[in-house]
C-alpha cells in the first residue's frame, strides 16, 4: 500500500470525500451506517444524528464519554453512540481531526471486530490537509493512573508512542508487548486489522447485560479454556496486544485532539483508558504547553 502524504502532521485534516460504512453493531446486534462527511479547519470532530425531524450534533470531548463498560460509548442528553473506539482509533491513527459523523443507529457498525472497515474507506477515499494548523496536546510532566492491576504512565515526547503489554493465564495470549508509532502508515499495518476478543466463558454474563448480541466467530477472537475457536486463526501471533493498542488509541482520541507523548499501558482497557484521558485533561488545565514550546530543544521536562 503506497500512502500519497507526509506521517508528520502539522495541519489539520479531513476526508476527500463522503464515506459511508455500514453493518452491525458488535454489542447491540442492530445495523447501523455511519457517514463521514468533509468539514472545515474550523471544525473538530462532531456526531450527528437525526433527533425526530432535527440533526442534533455532539463534539467529540472527554465529557461526552457515557460509558466504558466492554467498550467506549459516547453521547449527552439527546443521544447516545455505543462502541465508538475502533473508529476513533482510526480517525487518531490517519490524523484526521476535522470531519462530520452521521450515525442512522445506535452504535457504529462493527466490521470484523477490526479497525478495517474504517482504514479501507479512508483509504479509498483519501485524506485532505486544510490550511489550517493542528492542535496537538503535550505534558511536560510524567504521571501514572492505575486501575484494576492495570497501569497507564505518560511521559513527554514529540511524537505520540504506546508501549503496550497485556498478561493472560490463557495458553494462547500470555505476555505480550507491542510498541506502536503513531502514523498513518503504521496504523493501517500493524495495528488497523486486529480485532477484539473474548472468553466464552463471559459470553452469558454479557449477554445478560445486553452486550455482545452481534459478536460471532466473524468478528471476534474467541477463546474457550484452551485455545482459539476460529477455525482461520490469528492475523498476528500477538493480535491481541495489538487490539488492546488499537483501543487505547481509540479512547485517547475522545480528547478531542491528537495527544503527544511517550505512554506505557499494562493490562490497559476502556475504563482504565478514560482514567488516564481524564488525569491528561485536569493536568493540562493546569499547565498547557502548546506545541512551539515543545519543539524547544532547550526544555526541561520535570517529574
Amino acid at each position: 500500500m503506497i500512502f500519497a502524504y507526509v506521517t508528520v502532521v502539522m495541519f489539520k485534516r479531513t476526508v476527500k470525500r463522503k464515506i459511508v460504512c455500514e453493518g452491525y453493531g458488535l454489542h447491540t446486534g442492530e445495523f447501523s451506517r455511519i457517514t463521514i462527511h468533509p468539514a472545515s479547519g474550523n471544525d473538530r470532530i462532531l456526531f450527528a444524528k437525526k433527533v425526530g425531524s432535527t440533526l442534533k450534533y455532539i463534539p467529540l470531548g472527554i465529557d461526552k464519554v457515557k460509558s466504558t463498560m466492554f467498550a467506549t460509548s459516547i453521547g449527552d442528553d439527546q443521544f447516545t453512540i455505543f462502541t465508538v473506539e475502533h473508529l476513533l482509533s482510526t480517525l487518531h491513527g490517519f490524523g484526521i481531526d476535522s470531519a462530520i459523523i452521521e450515525i442512522e443507529g445506535d452504535e457504529v457498525p462493527g466490521g470484523d471486530g477490526s479497525a478495517s472497515l474504517f482504514a479501507e474507506a479512508i483509504l479509498d477515499a483519501g485524506v485532505f490537509t486544510l490550511p489550517v494548523k493542528k492542535d496537538s496536546f503535550t505534558l511536560e510532566s510524567e504521571f501514572m493512573v492505575e486501575h484494576n492491576n492495570g497501569y497507564i504512565k505518560y511521559r513527554p515526547a514529540l511524537t505520540l508512542t504506546i508501549d503496550g503489554i497485556i498478561d493472560f493465564a490463557h495458553p494462547k495470549i500470555l505476555k505480550q508487548q507491542f510498541t506502536y508509532h503513531n502514523t498513518p502508515e503504521h496504523f493501517y499495518s500493524e495495528i488497523s486489522r486486529a480485532r477484539t476478543f473474548g472468553f466464552l466463558k463471559d459470553y452469558n454474563t454479557m449477554q445478560s447485560l445486553g452486550l455482545a448480541k452481534g459478536s460471532s466467530l466473524e468478528n471476534t477472537i474467541v477463546l474457550d479454556e484452551n485455545d482459539i475457536m476460529n477455525t482461520d486463526g490469528l492475523r498476528f501471533p500477538d493480535e491481541f496486544i495489538r487490539h488492546k493498542i488499537l483501543d487505547l488509541l481509540g479512547d485517547l482520541y475522545t480528547i478531542g485532539n491528537p495527544l503527544k507523548g511517550h505512554i506505557t499501558s499494562y493490562k490497559s482497557g476502556h475504563a482504565l483508558n478514560h482514567l488516564f484521558v481524564k488525569k491528561f485533561i485536569s493536568l493540562l488545565e493546569k499547565s498547557y504547553v502548546t506545541e512551539d514550546q515543545v519543539l524547544q530543544p532547550a526544555l526541561a521536562y520535570t517529574v
